[in-house]
């Protein structure tokens, strides 16, 4: 059995597309934001500057006592929790940011970290979480 030419050209193109598929994905972390209620709008508008397309707000109540509070110089108990997927590739950016935001706001001071996604479920989740048009630009242009 010969494969003809176009067989083989169609091959390549495929092996082709699938690697810059690949190339595409970035990994995805999860970044946890813990900051004074009063501040939750203002770090939210924050971090969608960063392409950030999902983000929760958790609303909490801390659990130190007033000596304790007083002795860290927090003033205020109630706080919000911003769960944020972000791009592993601006990561060091926004945390830079958020350092930087934490240090200069009045009231603003926090504390940011992020978790590693091991896997999402489905293509088009993996692309809405990330922001990533150009897997779907390449997906419609070959099908």
């Amino acid at each position: 059995m010969a494969i003809r030419k176009k067989e083989v050209k169609a091959i390549k193109t495929t092996t082709t597309n699938i690697r810059k598929t690949k190339a595409d994905v970035k990994k995805l972390k999860l970044l946890v934001t813990v900051i004074d209620r009063s501040k939750t709008l203002f770090y939210v508008d924050l971090l969608e500057q960063y392409e950030v397309n999902l983000q929760m707000v958790i609303y909490g109540r801390g659990t130190a006592n007033s000596q304790m509070l007083k002795g860290l110089g927090i003033v205020e108990s109630e706080k919000a929790v911003i769960l944020s997927v972000i791009r592993e590739d601006m990561t060091s950016e926004i945390v830079s940011t958020l350092q930087e935001k934490f240090e200069k706001v009045k009231n603003g001071k926090g504390i940011a970290y992020t978790i590693p996604l091991q896997s999402v479920i489905g293509a088009s989740i993996y692309q809405f979480m990330s922001n990533n048009k150009t897997m779907k630009k390449e997906e419609k242009s070959n099908g």
